[in-house]
């Protein structure tokens, strides 16, 4: 092998390693993007269900604001069915995971822990992992 080859093949390895790099910086920002969204999601829906079905529980013991009542009851039926179908808490778990994944795969390219080969395995490996098992809610088949 001559020196030109030998040249060629580093900067091959570079030019992967730093597709491969970039390709993760992207996937770590949606993955973020999609955690924060996720885990709001979540919370906004638990902390509005727990708090219409407080205030619709006061009104309706009341008995002055039935009205209100029922408007609270039927807002935290609709939160906890919206929860319920989109499965935000098992989403922000699983984009939890695969960015934590990620970002050890960052750390040991960092580190040099892993060959450019080794490394891109890794990553598809992980990538195929976000394809398949991305929490959806299952269908009833009549």
């Amino acid at each position: 092998m001559t020196d030109h080859e030998t040249r060629g093949d580093i900067s091959n390895k570079n030019v992967a390693q730093t597709n491969l790099e970039d390709d993760l910086a992207a996937q770590l920002r949606f993955q973020r993007r999609w955690r924060i969204l996720s885990m709001c999601s979540y919370v906004v829906t638990t902390i509005g269900t727990l708090v219409c079905s407080a205030g619709a529980t006061y009104y309706a013991a009341g008995g002055r604001s039935p009205n209100i009542a029922a408007i609270l009851a039927a807002i935290a039926t609709i939160l906890v069915g919206t929860e319920k179908s989109l499965l935000f808490r098992e989403k922000w778990k699983f984009h939890l995971l695969m960015y934590t994944k990620l970002n050890v795969l960052r750390a040991k390219l960092l580190l040099a822990r892993l060959t450019p080969e080794q490394a891109s395995d890794e990553y598809a490996a992980i990538m195929t992992l976000y394809a398949s098992e991305l929490p959806m809610a299952a269908r009833e088949q009549s």
